[in-house]
């Protein structure tokens, strides 16, 4: 350790005891110390000896199976917007603005909720009912556009209302930040199979509006993968007046200004 290590240290660490350093070197290291001030003074030898930074050899291979948290790995931001297709900055500042209206309404209506005891719960899937939720926004085991599958007994008769559900706030608000981060991943999953539809913005919309701040690692790469597969589905557009190019721009904003993501922001103009 040099001169301006030990003042720092010196500085930052205030002494307990006073150790008489004169003749720091004149002691053998291998014959035990015979006073207080000698043993101090191999202490503080020994110490600045130490590396400042050490680093553990572990095989991280043993907590595979024990991670809660599955993260995905992130190496590309978002496909860049073809020529004329981003969104002006001053119609991205204002759907910010409007989104986080929409959020604060939301958590007044969940605030009022939680105070009346009397009102009823909604009764939706778990988490982890990927066929629950699956009929509940669809009206079908499987999402529009994707391949039909043999129905069976049970789903025709769970399943009377074909066209699913619209997000309402009912059952946002049944919904607890797991389900919601689970269910944003499903959505992802089936707009990434299937392609986009007005009824799955709606889910989306609202999903986002019901998502916590600070976000998880999980959270946030959901988000980064539903502003990417928005960014992929843009660039294949044929024309700036399809009309999916709205709530793609609209999701790719919303993710990368309100929710922080600014790697995957539009410059605008």
């Amino acid at each position: 350790m040099n001169g301006s290590d030990e003042s720092d240290r010196d500085r930052l660490q205030e002494a307990a005891l006073i150790v008489d350093d004169g003749g720091l070197d004149d002691f053998d290291l291998d014959i035990p110390p015979t006073t207080g001030n000698e043993y101090l003074r191999r202490v503080r030898r020994e110490a600045n000896d130490c590396p400042k930074v050490v680093v553990a050899d572990i095989d991280t291979s043993i907590f595979t199976n024990k991670q809660t948290v599955n993260v995905r790995h992130d190496t590309r931001g978002c496909h860049p917007a073809p020529k004329g297709f981003a969104p002006e900055l001053e119609w991205q500042t204002t759907q910010i603005a409007n989104f986080a209206e929409f959020r604060q309404s939301y958590a007044r209506q969940k605030a009022l909720r939680k105070k009346n005891k009397s009102l009823k719960i909604e009764n939706v899937p778990l988490a982890n009912d990927v066929e629950g939720w699956c009929r509940l926004c669809f009206g079908r085991l499987q999402p529009p556009g994707s391949v039909p599958h043999e129905i069976k007994e049970n789903e025709s008769d769970n399943c009377t209302d074909r066209q699913g559900t619209l997000p309402l706030l009912s059952i946002m608000m049944a919904m607890d930040q797991p389900a919601v981060i689970k269910v944003l991943e499903y959505h992802i999953n089936w707009f990434e199979a299937t392609g986009f539809s007005d009824k799955q913005g709606s889910w989306f919309y609202s999903l986002l509006v019901c998502l916590e701040k600070p976000l998880s690692p999980e959270a946030c790469s959901t988000l980064r993968t539903l502003a990417r597969s928005c960014s992929n589905l843009r660039a294949s557009l044929e024309n700036s007046d399809d009309p999916r190019l709205a709530p793609l721009n609209l999701f790719i904003c919303i993710v990368a200004r309100y929710f922080d993501q600014i790697d995957l922001a539009d410059s605008g103009t």
